[in-house]
């Protein structure tokens, strides 16, 4: 891990935490008892203020703040994070095409691909059971409608 990653993390979700809250100004924030549309993406962002202020607090008060090179873990990393961001814009763009279980099944065996080498069977295990899980909890449960796409599920 970079000496630097909490710190650079801490300040992404610093700022958007502080979009979230300016946001969610724009709805009626309602009270506890009967919240408006804009409470949940205040709450969300306030907490999200607070989680990255302890993050940077711990990344400054840490003595992993130091120069690094540019043989740095933190540039390696950068592509695994440029390869989750394209197979997660890839997944927002085929969800209505190829509709949630295919989409979704495929989006779960490229991430778990990309964080090294496991085995087959588990992730294939670990996809379908995630696709299962999220398609009852939000279509059986909740009976919130998912895109079928090309399989009508």
């Amino acid at each position: 891990m970079s000496k630097y990653a909490d710190l650079i993390s801490g300040v992404f979700w610093l700022g958007i935490g502080l979009l979230l809250s300016i946001w969610s100004a724009s709805y009626p924030i309602g009270s506890l008892i009967q919240p408006g549309p804009g409470f949940l993406p205040l709450a969300l962002g306030l907490l999200l203020i607070l989680l990255s202020l302890v993050l940077l607090a711990r990344a400054i008060t840490s003595s992993l703040i130091s120069q690094k090179g540019p043989g740095s873990p933190l540039f390696g990393g950068w592509k695994k994070v440029a390869y989750t961001v394209s197979i997660l814009i890839l997944g927002a763009i085929f969800f209505e095409r190829i509709g949630y279980l295919l989409t979704f099944f495929l989006l779960i065996i490229l991430l778990m691909r990309g964080s090294g080498p496991q085995r087959w069977k588990k992730i294939l295990l670990v996809a379908f059971c995630f696709t299962l899980g999220v398609y009852l909890v939000f279509v059986l449960l909740l009976e919130q409608p998912l895109p079928r796409g090309i399989l009508w599920i």
